[in-house]
């Protein structure tokens, strides 16, 4: 069993964007996590960041029907943070009864600079 320090919890308001272009503006909590080996934190490069969240659409979106199609789609999409991080991810849609969509990396490098 693999065992994990959460390194941080990132919570704020930011947009999706497809390929440059606004898709939707979002609110998200992401989970950063760190898989621990003999104790210690392993080597990024040995083991990249584990990184799970959610995103919600912002009620005030236009056409959130359309928005929520395209979100969910599985297209990949870049997560721009109020912090001026971004993350490339793909959503896909958590349960019938939650408004949120469950984001995964779309690739190992983590987070990127803004």
């Amino acid at each position: 069993m693999k065992t994990y320090k959460t390194l941080e919890t990132v919570s704020g308001s930011g947009e999706l964007r497809a390929a440059g272009a606004h898709v939707a503006k979002v609110f998200y909590h992401l989970k950063v996590r760190q898989e621990v080996l003999n104790g210690e934190p392993a080597l990024p490069h040995d083991n990249p960041l584990d990184i799970t969240g959610e995103v919600t659409i912002s009620q005030d979106e236009p056409m959130q029907a359309q928005v929520a199609r395209r979100v969910g789609s599985g297209e990949r999409l870049t997560l721009h943070l109020n912090d001026g991080r971004r993350l490339d991810v793909f959503a896909t849609k958590g349960t019938l009864l939650s408004d949120a969509y469950r984001i995964v990396p779309a690739s190992p490098a983590g987070f990127t600079s803004g």
